[in-house]
């Protein structure tokens, strides 16, 4: 009888083990389902390091870089130049070709954080590359809206909000989800909105394996763009932005082919988590625009980002009571870019 219990206890005992381990996917598995696809990927290069390319160093999602003075991290952020210090020396472009920049060292600025801890503000060496957009002229506070990862069925929420205030933005759209949605892309440009290329894919380990799988995945956007409104759209933003991103390489040769790039100074971290609070997001806009003359934001009106449209309104209300004008990408004097070596 022992014997015979023992032998009945080893099946039972792995069909016990099986179950519990069928049991810990499934849970593993929905968990990881509810994640945002930042939050997605940045799990996936922890977990899995030697899947990933050394030079594909983009997987952390839209929120890399925070910027406020809550999680402060070192790099530069050009558009708050208003008069460039003597060390940003600029360079002569080739006759059409947009202008870069490149930068001396930067002094360390630091900030007491409560409990002794200094932030850095900026560190050197940091290599800015801006573009100046031709005619350009600017004065007063400008909040510039953007909004990636559209459209969606997010962004005719956001359109009707931007109709009623009377303001201009910028779309990032990805050239994939523009395929599929032609009518909202007609219906950005339309309504007077700048209408910006966000790779077709936003795939980042194919992206940015090689400077060229990003300028491909780029004119493959580019493309539909031009079938639908019959225009090239020069404006980008890279996916989780450009610094620990892009390449020199890939922004050299990015800027000599005439776009121009544009990253964000203020965070609302709506992807933070797959649904964040409108209280969230427009407790860190208002946070973190307090002393810009030139706020360009960073929203997103990608598929499930249900709290944007209830966020928005109370933001360009306030917005508009600290004195801000609202204008699209193409009139920043000098854009955004925060890349770095």
């Amino acid at each position: 009888m022992e014997h015979k219990m023992r032998d009945l206890g080893i099946p039972l005992m792995k069909l016990f083990m099986l179950s519990f381990a069928f049991f810990f996917l499934i849970q593993t598995g929905m968990y990881i389902s509810q994640l945002s696809p930042e939050k997605r990927s940045q799990l996936a290069m922890n977990i899995f390091p030697w899947l990933f390319a050394d030079e594909v160093v983009a997987m952390a999602g839209e929120v890399n870089y925070p910027i406020d003075d809550v999680g402060l991290t070192q790099g530069i952020i050009f558009a708050e130049q208003q008069h460039p210090p003597e060390s940003y020396q600029s360079v002569a472009p080739p006759s059409g070709a947009p202008m870069t920049t490149q930068s001396e060292d930067v002094t360390e600025k630091g900030e007491q954080k409560p409990g002794g801890e200094r932030l850095l503000s900026t560190i050197a060496p940091v290599t800015p590359i801006s573009a100046s957009v031709a005619g350009a002229k600017q004065s007063g506070k400008v909040a510039y809206l953007t909004f990636d990862d559209g459209p969606s069925d997010i962004t005719p929420q956001v359109l009707d909000i931007l109709d009623k205030y009377k303001v201009q933005a910028t779309f990032f759209v990805i050239g994939g989800q523009a395929d599929a949605r032609p009518d909202l892309i007609r219906r950005i440009r339309s309504e007077g909105h700048l209408i910006g290329n966000h790779t077709y894919s936003h795939r980042y380990r194919q992206i940015y394996s090689s400077p060229t799988a990003f300028i491909q995945d780029l004119q493959q956007a580019e493309e539909v763009l031009n079938r639908l409104l019959d225009e090239r759209p020069k404006h980008v933003r890279a996916p989780g932005g450009t610094r620990g991103n892009m390449s020199a390489e890939l922004i050299k040769r990015l800027t000599e082919q005439g776009y121009v790039l544009h990253d964000w100074n203020v965070d609302s971290r709506d992807t933070a988590a797959p649904v964040v609070s409108a209280e969230s997001i427009h407790g860190q806009v208002m946070r973190q625009v307090v002393d810009k003359e030139n706020a360009v934001i960073l929203f997103h009106d990608g598929p499930g980002k249900i709290t944007l449209p209830v966020a928005l309104p109370a933001i360009i209300e306030e917005l508009k009571k600290q004195g801000f004008a609202f204008k699209s990408l193409e009139h920043i004097a000098r854009p955004v870019v925060m890349y770095q070596h």
